[in-house]
């Protein structure tokens, strides 16, 4: 819907540039004919020459006007296509043009136009005419087509954006079937447990979470002080389903807390710790999410902790990882970093990197 005013526009601005182009070259046609008579010509012949001259520019305007408009209908045709086409115009034109000025200057001014007149010099003017008819369709061929070329190179980066926000958007919501499927399969659990309380504390918890997190635009940044609140209310989740194995810890500082970060940028990275690794163990599991700012950099690292021993914890397929590597690329292209690997002790970290930035 909104790209009608802009094509409109569009078309405006090549019309309107046609028809200024085409009063000038015309303006300029008869003032240089009308300054070369008055240079060959005595006095009363150049007043008489004159009117019918005007006459015969007012019609050249007119049907450049038709012509112009002939050859805006093959926009979007090859330049072969629409050079051909000016060249059957030129024709048609300076046709047109001749019998024109032969019937006007006969008409106004017709003892001179006999006396002057001579089947060779009427063929001079018509490849005159012609030239200047196919000076003219090149020249409108050639701005139409500058003109569209611009208004194409808007038209894609329109759609770049479009898709863009789309490709953020499917990045996004992909995630969203696999929290709400571990959420739901964890609050029938505690309801076949007959854990009622903890069942109902889940579910205030996810409606919570999914009130504040579906109201975000998926496309847009929040401040890191909502993305810690909204892992805060996932985290409150997921405590209830293990609530001796999952330790949390938030070392994020006041002075970071304002920058701008993708929305839910960090959910799936605490998801994949919590599946991952305290869902696959029977020990405690320490969950940290931390941020700095270095330089024009935003750091932000979700790492958790091996079990007890070392045991290395269950690799999962990467789809989560993927997804938000792909999102950073979506949002930020080459201007962020992503690293995920896995740490002497047998835990496993994720770094993201973006630019600084605040919505001051």
């Amino acid at each position: 819907m909104e790209s009608l005013p802009q094509e409109n526009e569009s078309v405006r601005a090549i019309r309107r540039t046609m028809i200024w182009f085409i009063l000038l070259f015309w303006t300029t046609q008869f003032s240089i004919l009308t300054l070369m008579r008055r240079l060959n010509m005595g006095d009363e012949e150049k007043l008489s020459y004159l009117l019918p001259r005007l006459y015969v520019t007012i019609i050249a305007i007119g049907l450049s006007f038709v012509i112009a408009n002939q050859l805006r209908r093959f926009a979007g045709r090859s330049m072969k296509v629409k050079l051909i086409a000016a060249l059957v115009a030129a024709l048609v034109g300076c046709a047109l043009h001749g019998a024109a000025n032969l019937l006007i200057f006969d008409w106004l001014v017709p003892e001179s136009n006999m006396d002057s007149f001579s089947t060779g010099l009427y063929v001079v003017a018509l490849l005159q005419w012609f030239w200047s008819y196919a000076a003219l369709c090149a020249l409108l061929v050639a701005v139409t087509s500058s003109l569209e070329l611009s208004d194409r190179e808007r038209r894609i980066a329109r759609l770049q954006r479009i898709a863009h926000a789309a490709q953020l958007r499917a990045l996004r919501y992909q995630l969203n079937p696999h929290f709400m499927f571990n959420t739901l399969n964890s609050i029938a659990a505690l309801i076949s447990r007959r854990e009622a309380e903890s069942a109902e504390a889940m579910v205030e918890n996810l409606a919570d979470f999914l009130r504040a997190g579906l109201s975000l635009d998926p496309h847009e940044d929040i401040p890191l002080e909502k993305e810690i609140e909204l892992q805060s209310l996932y985290l409150s989740i997921e405590e209830l389903r293990f609530p001796d194995r999952l330790k949390v810890e938030i070392d994020v500082p006041e002075d970071v807390r304002s920058a701008l970060v993708p929305s839910l940028v960090t959910q799936p990275l605490v998801e994949n710790a919590v599946r991952h690794a305290v869902a696959t163990s029977l020990e405690p599991i320490m969950l940290r999410i931390a941020a700095r700012r270095e330089g024009e950099w935003l750091r932000i690292a979700v790492c958790n902790s091996a079990p007890v021993g070392g045991t290395p914890c269950v690799r999962g397929t990467g789809v989560g990882l993927t997804n938000v590597a792909d999102r950073l690329r979506a949002r930020f292209a080459r201007n962020c970093h992503f690293l995920a690997e896995r740490q002497s002790d047998g835990g496993f970290m994720v770094t993201i990197e973006i630019p600084w930035s605040t919505a001051g």
